[in-house]
């Protein structure tokens, strides 16, 4: 007999011919009581299990529905991003004499916050400047003189002079402020440094292309520092600068106003993300005043919004 009509004949025999149940031989019988025990638990589990509350029930379709909902919004998003890119490409071609643009040659970004691909962008459009040294605004000319400098300290109830030139081996401290807002200061001592937040406290070594060392003595002045760089920075209409200090015989003194830095501390990305948040807000915060001013609306005296100009 084939194997189907072996199973065929144990259906027949296990639920019809009930006396001849008990001849089966040994292996058929195991598998009648297996199938059985099978069934017993399914029904068990199934009796067991408690029905989801109707209520429940509906919040999981509704956050399943919401999530579908997410997913084909960021799906159309990034569409539409690469519909713009390419746009892009292809109006800087045009200009450049070219059919489009190589996609490696288009500004992008992740939309993450970067402390140092925020400062380096804001360097790159002040040197397309007329005088590039001044930049756009003018605040290179004006704070790379030490005199406009300490007037400008004194106009703003910073009661210190300023001297570039500190005495050896004394330490360098630089508040790298953000538009009325400390984010970090670096203290320099000879080739080592040391970082603390805008309270004071240590970070560790935060940055891997500089020496760190915590035997560097914490200045007594740090905190009136970074209370006289927020004044200066608060009133320079750029997102980030750098406000440098040493110590002298009288006090504190004011190395420079740095608006333009070269030195730009590449941080461990936890650090390069909460200083590109500082530099965000810090540009939002600069543009406030021209905003409400009006200096920012694309608009003509008869009120119409002309695209053009943002393209």
């Amino acid at each position: 007999m084939s194997g189907t009509g072996q199973l065929g004949a144990l259906y027949h025999v296990a639920f019809f011919d009930t006396d001849v149940r008990w001849e089966l031989p040994t292996r058929s019988n195991r598998f009648l009581r297996w199938l059985s025990k099978d069934r017993q638990q399914s029904a068990d589990s199934r009796s067991t299990v408690p029905p989801m509350p109707d209520n429940e029930l509906i919040e999981t379709k509704q956050q399943v529905t919401d999530a579908r909902e997410e997913l084909s919004a960021l799906d159309a998003e990034r569409s539409e991003l690469l519909a713009e890119r390419r746009r892009l490409q292809q109006v800087l071609g045009e200009r450049a004499g070219r059919r489009t643009m190589p996609r490696s040659r288009v500004e992008k970004t992740t939309g993450v916050p970067s402390f140092v691909a925020g400062a380096r962008l804001f360097q790159r459009i002040h040197r397309r400047a007329e005088d590039p040294l001044a930049g756009l605004d003018g605040a290179g000319t004006i704070f790379s003189d030490p005199e406009r400098t300490a007037q400008f300290a004194r106009s703003h109830g910073v009661p210190s002079r300023v001297s570039s030139a500190p005495a050896p081996g004394s330490p360098t401290i630089v508040v790298h402020a953000f538009h009325g807002t400390v984010g970090l200061v670096e203290i320099r001592q000879d080739d080592l440094v040391r970082h603390l937040d805008n309270m004071q406290q240590d970070l560790g070594d935060i940055r891997a292309a500089s020496n760190h060392s915590q035997e560097i003595p914490l200045i007594a002045a740090v905190a009136e520092l970074c209370k006289w760089s927020a004044t200066l920075s608060q009133h320079i209409p750029r997102p980030y600068v750098q406000v440098l200090w040493h110590e002298g015989v009288e006090g504190p003194v004011l190395s420079r106003i740095d608006v333009d830095p070269d030195r730009i501390p590449v941080l461990v990305p936890e650090w390069d993300l909460r200083l590109g948040q500082l530099f965000d807000s810090a540009h939002a915060r600069m543009l406030l005043q021209p905003y409400r001013a009006g200096a920012l609306d694309n608009r003509v005296p008869g009120g119409t919004f002309i695209p053009e100009e943002s393209s």
